[in-house]
């Protein structure tokens, strides 16, 4: 640009004028196709969107301009919680014609469950050419949608202590299931009904629970019985429903609760002995115990409890180890009562063991029922007799001082009589 006429401090001026007056024009140029797009037939899905699940945006486009627009972007734009949690790119739609545009467009967008209640705004974005007059311009336009997002309880159930601590294979035990609200709001009328999954029984008479309130934040526990037949991993199912908090919406999910059992020694037992008789006192009653678990059982203490006529005499017995599918003899005495009668009286055999797969000190406990018979009196003798030979030849079998000292005792014995 030449000026003619004026001096070197007016010709500054005027051409800074010039530049502003250039820059001006190129601004406007630009804002004059800004905002040629709108959207048409929004639609947002469901209605109103829930926490935790997706909102889905579906709508047209028009143009508002009667002039072309190319290479034409959208672009959905959004604060926190919506597009960090879930950000969506570029689509390239090309050509948008004037006037109102016939093609779908739809975004699926993923709401957190820990989104709160309240209305959210998504912006669609567009940036595009035009040809115009003064040559190609970049425009944009900004489209707002809105909905509004309903939060939710969410509920979740797992074990309430950890695995594999109180379950072992073979044992009915007791597993306490920890029912949490982990949502926003109150869960409502809530209702958890659980079912056994593959290599576990769930022997529970009451499978469902019913909680009329859980609060947002709040557990609770609910106790169940199971009998897991092999180590491994086994589950529950859990089918829960509930309501939002003015029950104007129900929910629904089926959880999978991944358990954790552990090998465990577990015993059978059966009779290794002779029958006592009415009025026997003192007489032996054997047991043979055998190991059928997976695991050694180590400092095994066995005690023996009886019903009528039966009366204990030498309760208790120690096995200092078992291995799987080893099998030992455990002795017991007992007296049968002169008012007994001949028949199959039951007993039970309790069990308390240590084992590697359990903690540090860990006890383990269970119980085996059996039966003892008793015939008449008298017939015990034979058991009798047998335990007294076994004495005998252990006495035989021992050294010269040990019979003296029997001796002597024997003597000592006759004087005081």
């Amino acid at each position: 640009m030449i000026i003619i006429g004026v001096n070197m401090k007016t010709q500054t001026f005027l051409l800074a004028f010039a530049l502003v007056a250039m820059l001006a024009s190129a601004a406007g140029a630009t804002t004059v196709y800004d905002n040629a797009l709108s959207l048409a037939n929004v639609s947002v899905s469901p209605n109103p969107v829930v926490a935790g699940g997706n909102a889905t945006i579906s709508f047209q486009l028009y143009n508002s301009y009667d002039f072309w627009l190319y290479g034409t972007n959208l672009q959905p734009t959004g604060s926190y919680p919506l597009l960090n949690v879930s950000p969506l790119g570029d689509r390239i739609i090309g050509v948008v014609n004037p006037g109102f545009n016939s093609t779908h467009y739809t975004y699926k967008i993923a709401i957190h469950n820990t989104t709160p209640s309240g209305v959210y705004t998504l912006g669609i974005g567009a940036t595009y050419t035009v040809y115009a007059a003064t040559g190609t311009v970049v425009a944009a336009s900004s489209m707002p949608v809105s909905f509004y997002v309903q939060n939710r309880p969410m509920i979740k159930v797992s074990p309430a202590s950890p695995q594999p601590s109180t379950l072992y294979a073979g044992y009915n035990q007791t597993l306490s299931l920890l029912v949490q609200n982990t949502g926003y709001g109150d869960a409502r009328n809530l209702s958890v009904t659980v079912s056994g999954g593959q290599g576990l029984n769930l022997l529970s008479s009451v499978t469902t629970f019913f909680i009329s309130n859980l609060t947002q934040g709040s557990t609770a526990n609910e106790p169940i019985t199971v009998s897991a037949q092999s180590s491994g991993s086994p589950y529950l199912l859990a089918n829960i429903t509930y309501y939002s908090s003015k029950l104007n919406q129900r929910y629904s999910s089926t959880q999978r609760i991944n358990l954790s059992v552990a090998p465990s020694a577990q015993f059978s037992v059966s009779s290794a002995g002779t029958s006592p008789g009415v009025s026997s006192t003192d007489v032996p009653v054997s047991f043979k115990l055998t190991n059928i678990g997976t695991s050694p059982a180590s400092e095994l203490q066995l005690n023996l409890q009886t019903s009528f006529p039966i009366t204990p005499v030498a309760s208790t017995a120690y096995v200092n180890a078992l291995q799987p599918g080893e099998s030992t003899n455990v002795t017991f005495l007992v007296n049968i009562d002169n008012n007994g009668v001949p028949g199959n009286y039951p007993v039970t055999l309790y069990e308390q063991w240590k084992q590697p797969s359990g903690a540090i000190n860990q006890q383990f406990t269970g119980s085996n029922n059996y039966y003892v018979e008793v015939g008449r009196a008298g017939s015990g003798t034979s058991s009798i007799i047998a335990y007294a030979i076994v004495v005998i030849v252990v006495a035989v079998a021992g050294s010269f001082a040990y019979k003296r000292f029997a001796a002597k005792g024997k003597k000592k014995h006759d004087k005081k009589a």
